[in-house]
């Protein structure tokens, strides 16, 4: 059946069709009239002659009972932010109407709930977005495993990986391996595309070390030289995998002479592992099943880290996009080790998604741990924020990107 919702200007219809009565009549006269005519006498009242003149005045008071209804029914609706249904025009269907209203006003009531539940649930997940650089202080009982793996674009990306000292132990015989002992035992039990990198490693040929300098002997085959790409994928995964542990590579062939690359010439002389060519800002690399990781921009290095951060607050390229939130500004002052980064207006890390705010603070901070800095942060509104405390130096990260990856 057909419902209708009632509006105001349907209730002011209704109440211009009521009669209109009018009794010019004081009360005294009113009343002194129905007290001649016996209306509070016990007695029922004497019926009047046909051809008496007098007024009728139970059809009266009955119209003005039925006028004060009408007025007080029409001045409830128009109080009433709820309409009133109203079947066949003519027969007012409360129940049903509060029926209505009491499942409208509960489904508003689930819709609310459920945004609720959906703003919290999102709040809750970005409000504290995870730290992915590696600390000193998360070593305990943990070997770091650092090694470069190659990106879509054939460009290494720096990842950590703790590995449990058992489980070195159980595969060295000892918790304190060097870094190539540690590479060679773990890096072939690494599944790279399972995560969604591409297949690189153990690096082809043999590698040794000689004190603080590691030799690389290629074979003749090993087509790390079939681009520039392909040549920038190798070095920067030499620098990302072996940095923290030796000064300096020596590449040779497989005579034991001086390499020769197709796109570099012969390389006689040892390639730094740790120096100015080493000192890079960090931008955000997407992979293409959307993870995200902290890497140098194409190997770009800096002199100095103001030149460094300053070149962070530019689009740089189609694969490498900034970390620096839009719209924030900030200045850079170096003393010693320490490096202050003052944002010009005070910075509500609240007031920007969570994980990107995250990229930013790490971006920058590892940024100036590449020129082995420390950094401390100026004008954040939050001292304290998702583990870091901006009160005072934030410590030195040990490395980038940490990758949870099970070798038992």
């Amino acid at each position: 059946m057909k419902k209708e919702y009632w509006d105001e200007e349907n209730i002011e219809s209704l109440l211009k069709q009521a009669p209109k009565v009018n009794d010019h009549r004081t009360k005294d006269e009113v009343f002194n009239r129905l007290v001649d005519e016996g209306a509070f006498n016990e007695q029922p009242p004497r019926k009047q002659q046909e051809n008496q003149k007098g007024i009728r005045w139970m059809p009266l008071l009955v119209s003005i009972a039925s006028l004060f209804a009408i007025v007080l029914i029409g001045a409830q609706f128009l109080d009433d932010e709820n309409s009133i249904s109203m079947e066949n025009n003519t027969t007012f269907d409360l129940s049903a109407t509060e029926t209505e209203e009491k499942a409208e006003m509960s489904a508003n009531n689930d819709v609310s709930t459920a945004n609720e539940r959906s703003m919290m649930s999102k709040f809750a997940a970005d409000a504290h977005a995870q730290q992915t650089l590696v600390y000193e202080h998360q070593l305990e009982g943990m070997t770091l495993f650092e090694i470069g793996l190659a990106g879509d674009d054939a460009e290494s990306v720096p990842v950590s990986i703790l590995i449990p000292n058992e489980v070195v132990v159980e595969k060295l015989g000892t918790q304190n391996p060097t870094k190539l002992a540690l590479y060679k035992a773990f890096s072939p039990l690494i599944d790279e595309k399972k995560l969604g990198f591409n297949e690189y490693h153990p690096l082809k040929g043999e590698l040794r070390e000689e004190g603080d300098k590691l030799i690389h002997t290629l074979p003749d085959n090993h087509q790390y030289d079939a681009g520039t790409a392909s040549l920038s994928n190798y070095l920067g995964s030499l620098v990302d995998t072996f940095s923290d542990e030796y000064n300096e590579v020596l590449i040779k062939d497989a005579e034991g002479k001086a390499i020769y690359f197709d796109h570099a010439g012969e390389v006689a002389q040892s390639i730094a592992l740790k120096s100015e060519h080493t000192q890079y800002n960090y931008f955000m690399y997407e992979m293409q099943d959307g993870t995200v990781y902290l890497s140098p921009n194409f190997r770009m290095s800096f002199t100095n880290v103001k030149e460094a951060i300053k070149n962070m607050t530019l689009e740089a390229n189609d694969i490498y996009r900034t970390v620096i939130l839009p719209g924030v500004s900030l200045h850079v002052e170096e003393e010693d080790s320490l490096v202050t980064i003052t944002f010009e207006e005070p910075l509500n890390l609240e007031n920007y998604d969570a994980i990107q705010a995250m990229r930013m603070i790490e971006g920058l901070i590892l940024t100036v741990a590449s020129f082995d800095k420390q950094v401390k942060f100026e004008q954040i509104v939050q001292e304290h924020w998702s583990g870091f405390n901006f009160t005072k130096p934030l410590e030195k990260p040990l490395s980038a990107n940490i990758l949870y990856y099970s070798f038992d």
